[in-house]
């Protein structure tokens, strides 16, 4: 018969208890450890984005192209069929040409304004074109409802149908879009996008006319 160790007993749960308080500390440590580098992950990434804000409020807008609009200015009178080029800007001191389309009622609701415009600035040296968006010199798509628009609307002003390639009309992201330019076909004012009354034209181009004395 085996006697009873209470010696031996009593060893083996002190070993048990340290063991266990041990793992404990251990674990604890661990815990720390890991807390510890989430919350140092986190300042990194704050510092990042704080970083990256700071960056990005330092940047510089980006510039609005203005687009050259005697590049490859070439196409024909919508009323007379007769061509017509860059030259067209040269008698004017400024010439507000007016970007639209057939499909667009902003377009066509400003197209009276733009009548009165027109005879409003006459004396001062200051014509008014229109060109076709969706309708081009050599392509008979839109054309004729382009000249029953401009009958009913009572336009005298000129409208050109351009070449279906020319550069800065296919830059034009919405209609209507008026630019201000002068005699050489140089944008001197901001493009103008959406309608605007004639007032409000008159205004934009009294502005640009002084611009152009000094």
């Amino acid at each position: 018969m085996k006697g009873f160790n209470l010696f031996g007993q009593i060893g083996l749960k002190k070993i048990s208890v340290l063991f266990f308080l041990f793992c404990m500390v251990l674990q604890a440590f661990s815990l720390g450890k890991k807390d510890k580098s989430t919350a140092n992950a986190n300042q990194t990434e704050n510092q990042a984005t704080i970083q990256e804000t700071e960056q990005q409020a330092e940047s510089p807008a980006p510039q609005e192209v203005i687009p050259d609009l005697t590049l490859n200015f070439k196409g024909t009178d919508l009323t007379s069929g007769m061509e017509v080029d860059q030259k067209e800007f040269a008698p004017a001191k400024l010439t507000v040409v007016n970007v639209w389309g057939t499909f667009c009622p902003p377009c066509l609701a400003e197209m009276p304004d733009l009548e009165k415009l027109s005879k409003q600035v006459m004396w001062q040296r200051v014509q008014v074109i229109g060109v076709l968006c969706d309708a081009f010199a050599g392509n008979s798509r839109n054309v004729e409802l382009a000249k029953k628009i401009i009958r009913e609307k009572n336009v005298s002003y000129r409208n050109f149908l351009l070449d279906q390639n020319t550069p800065w009309l296919r830059s034009v992201q919405a209609v209507p879009t008026t630019f201000i330019v002068d005699s050489k076909g140089k944008v001197v004012a901001e493009p103008i996008v959406g309608a605007r009354s004639a007032e409000e034209y008159k205004a934009i181009i009294n502005a640009a006319l002084e611009k152009l004395k000094k």
